[in-house]
């Protein structure tokens, strides 16, 4: 591994996430109909439109304006208002993020198969830390953990380290505003574990570390308050339906679509600011170690000091699950002595032709 400039690594993190945020503000201004009643732009269509005119679309800056002076509506808007200055800071940040979306959705329409693939994920490697999550993710991770029941002993999950969790606050597209911000990923694997019989909520322990202090906040107040999740999915197939059909039941109690954690649960579960590329944790004393959509953001060397700070944290045949399948995580679990143990996709919807990944390494 060739010589890592920490602090340089800090500041690219820091602007990665000042872009990140400032993604979710100009998807939120698009999408939103709580703070007016214009339609929904889609970001997507958005991008195309502002590359074709060479300037901010009209009905974009009639949004613009109506999320800079409507009366603060919901708990986004109240906190995504706060964090704008100017009309002009918006609109530079829009046609940022723009730039971004254009170059990913419209300008490699020439490109297919290997190409196609290289080229988003290169754009993801560079673009603004996203704190967005989807429940459907959480599917991907409970596979796995009905692999890892196969080679670990009843109950011997106990230490956790979750790898950048994130928060349902306004993603690119179907955004949803019917309830306030959610972190799904803790509590989902939590109830996983539990109901797997991995491990006993007595003694469970789960650590979420992300570089998001709203995030991390969000986390560390959720068992104060009514410790509730809506949980929206489609009917797919039998396993994804008894999954789903059977989320928090083991660790909270279910009331059709909303979940009521378990006080015992969502108390097991802490978050803690911290960078997986620049940190690492003081002992190696974690079972398992979980990262969904957090590796993709990495380039191939950045992605070899976030295996090297997971694989730091895992006792000896502790298991890290993640759903990354690029070439480099072979090389990397290799080097590291984090050999992959299991490998496979699953569907997670079957009207785009879309998968997720599974990945498990065992140190």
């Amino acid at each position: 591994m060739r010589p890592v400039d920490l602090e340089a690594i800090n500041r690219q993190t820091a602007q990665r996430l000042h872009d990140g945020e400032w993604d979710h503000i100009i998807y939120y201004v698009l999408q939103s109909t709580r703070f007016t009643n214009l339609p929904p732009i889609e970001p997507a269509l958005s991008a195309k439109a502002w590359k074709e005119a060479g300037s901010i679309p009209h009905v974009v800056a009639r949004r613009m304006s109506a999320f800079l002076t409507a009366k603060p509506a919901t708990e986004r808007h109240t906190a995504m208002r706060s964090m704008v200055q100017t009309a002009g800071q918006l609109r530079a940040q829009y046609e940022r993020a723009m730039q971004f979306l254009y170059d990913k959705e419209w300008a490699p329409r020439s490109k297919l198969g290997a190409a196609l693939r290289d080229h988003v994920a290169a754009l993801y490697q560079t673009r603004g830390h996203s704190s967005d999550t989807n429940l459907s993710a959480t599917y991907g991770v409970h596979t796995g953990l009905t692999v890892i029941r196969s080679m670990a002993p009843p109950n011997s999950i106990r230490r956790v380290l979750l790898i950048g969790p994130g928060l349902d606050w306004s993603p690119r597209t179907a955004l949803n505003e019917d309830a306030p911000p959610q972190s799904y990923q803790p509590y989902a694997l939590a109830d996983s574990l539990v109901r797997l019989g991995l491990a006993r909520t007595t003694s469970l322990r789960i650590d979420c570390v992300d570089v998001n202090p709203r995030v991390v906040d969000h986390i560390n107040t959720f068992a104060q308050g009514a410790r509730q999740l809506l949980l929206r999915y489609p009917r797919i197939d039998d396993d994804w339906n008894a999954y789903f059909d059977g989320l928090g039941k083991a660790t909270g109690k279910r009331t059709g679509d909303t979940l009521e954690a378990g006080k015992a649960a969502a108390a097991s579960i802490r978050a803690l600011r911290m960078n997986i590329l620049t940190e690492r944790t003081a002992a190696a004393s974690y079972d398992l170690a979980v990262a969904t959509n957090v590796l993709l953001y990495f380039d191939d060397h950045q992605l070899g000091l976030a295996m090297a700070n997971t694989a730091h944290a895992l006792r000896a045949g502790g298991f890290f699950l993640h759903n990354e399948l690029r070439p480099a995580i072979e090389q990397w679990s290799r080097e590291l002595d984090l050999p992959t143990v299991h490998a496979r996709t699953v569907r997670i919807d079957p009207t785009r032709e879309l998968h997720d990944g599974v990945v498990i390494h065992r140190r």
